[in-house]
């Protein structure tokens, strides 16, 4: 009896010791270090990002790796928006509300201690970052995947590889010695700090794939049929009309947040047609209007269109780390 006991004793203690050692593992998991160290951004550039982005108190300002708060707290109390700033480093959170009790705006910002690659993003209508240029690169599928087109995005200093920006400033910040908690300088870093760069994107809406537009006005019956290429805002394109098939030109394909503008080129009778088209992409429907070179005084034309589901596809590579 003795010897059973004491056999159940080592098999509950071993059980525990089990148990202990996953919830530990746990824990210390959920602890990730950091990967980017934190170096506040400047006050100038704060503002530039805000501003690039065209931030609105309509808008919800996301900061992945907010560190002290500060985009989010001036977004809320310049802009008069709501913020979230989400951070990995409890310290940095901590930090984070305190400012922004200080600063008035506790109402309109929150905190969030979490990887920013796990965190959810999708209500976020402006998207800010001070991270490093890998670290973009492997979260810019999150970005494409959970934002909706028109989103815009803000980077300081470190750009997202072949997603070229749609715009990007250079920001005299002045002294260096306005931000004394930064206190190891070299010669590049203090020409880095006194001209950083901002860098500004926009979620584009995804128009891949093989579309019938039809405008009833103009083509009757006929239906024209468009087929597009895009990676990032980059599009291509070509359309065919009519059940013969007569290939028609399209040019200065444009794509701004879910607004695609082109123009088709169109030869009628010896002469050449514009077709100058603007629309909304709405998962697999487009709708807009579109005007014609040659009749300045007549009114916008209507027009829609519906992609073949099977024909859609990604507009970011097939490497889903991003890493080029």
């Amino acid at each position: 009896m003795e010897e059973k006991k004491r056999c159940l004793k080592k098999s509950l203690f071993s059980l525990f010791a089990a148990m202990a050692f996953i919830f530990l593992s746990g824990a210390a998991a959920q602890q990730k270090e950091p990967e980017v160290p934190f170096v506040p951004t400047p006050d100038k550039v704060v503002l530039e990002m805000l501003k690039m982005a065209q931030v609105s108190k309509d808008d919800v300002v996301y900061d992945l790796g907010c560190g002290d708060g500060r985009i989010v707290i001036t977004a809320a109390s310049k802009f008069g928006c709501r913020g979230v700033g989400i951070d990995i480093d409890p310290e940095r959170i901590r930090e984070s509300r305190q400012n922004a009790i200080e600063a008035g705006e506790s109402d309109k910002v929150q905190f969030i201690q979490r990887d920013l690659f796990e965190a959810d993003i999708s209500e976020a209508t402006v998207v800010t970052l001070y991270l490093l240029s890998e670290v973009n690169l492997r979260l810019r599928p999150k970005l494409f995947k959970e934002l909706n087109p028109g989103t815009r995005v803000v980077s300081h200093e470190f750009n997202m590889g072949n997603w070229e920006p749609d715009a990007s400033s250079s920001v005299k910040t002045g002294d260096y010695r306005d931000e004394p908690r930064v206190d190891f300088w070299d010669e590049y870093t203090l020409d880095y700090w006194n001209s950083p760069t901002v860098y500004f994107w926009v979620i584009p809406g995804n128009v891949t794939g093989t579309w019938k537009l039809t405008i009833p006005d103009i083509s009757g019956k006929n239906e024209f049929t468009l087929k597009f290429d895009q990676e990032f805002q980059r599009v291509k394109g070509e359309a065919f009309e009519g059940t013969y098939s007569i290939r028609i030109f399209i040019k200065d394909e444009k794509i701004k947040g879910n607004m695609l503008q082109f123009t088709m080129e169109r030869k009628l009778e010896g002469h050449t047609e514009n077709l100058h088209f603007e629309g909304r992409v709405q998962g697999h429907i487009m709708q807009g209007v579109l005007k014609m070179e040659d009749s300045p005084g007549k009114a916008e034309i209507k027009w829609n269109a519906k992609r073949a589901a099977s024909t859609f596809r990604p507009i970011i590579s097939s490497d889903s780390s991003g890493i080029e």
